[in-house]
């Protein structure tokens, strides 16, 4: 069948049968009568929503979770680069011998902004790029001073 072709009903069986139920039941039998649930039904339906809803929770709460673990890696790996991409400029204002002078304040804020990805293996690398920065820092500083 295709898309906006009619469709055809090929077994006239099955519709009169479910037609004949139908009025059966709706034609209702004598005495029939139609009464409310004495609320059982809504009861266990009201017990169930706040296991629904915590399960909707927790689900929300665990994508919040995962998006913020790789929102903390993104960071981690984007604080990496810029320390960096720093130590380059650092290595090549010192072989052209002219050491902009707002680096070393740049190199300080930078190495100050310590956060932790939640990643071993990451944090790991950032530890090592802190320390080498850290050294280079501390060699600047000595520079200037002697």
């Amino acid at each position: 069948m295709r898309f906006g072709e009619p469709m055809r009903i090929v077994d006239q069986r099955n519709v009169n049968a479910v037609s004949s139920s139908r009025s059966a039941r709706a034609g209702g039998g004598v005495g029939a009568r139609f009464t409310l649930d004495t609320g059982t039904a809504t009861a266990k339906a009201e017990g169930a929503a706040p296991a629904a809803i915590l399960g909707g929770l927790e689900a929300l709460i665990a994508i919040q979770s995962e998006d913020t673990t790789k929102e903390r890696r993104r960071r981690g790996v984007r604080r990496g680069q810029g320390l960096l991409d720093l130590l380059d400029e650092l290595k090549i204002a010192l072989l052209a011998g002219n050491l902009p002078p707002d680096l070393q304040n740049r190199l300080a804020v930078a190495i100050r902004d310590e956060s932790f990805s939640g990643d071993p293996r990451l944090d790991g690398i950032l530890e090592s790029i802190d320390l080498r920065a850290a050294v280079e820092l501390a060699k600047l500083r000595k520079l200037q001073r002697g």
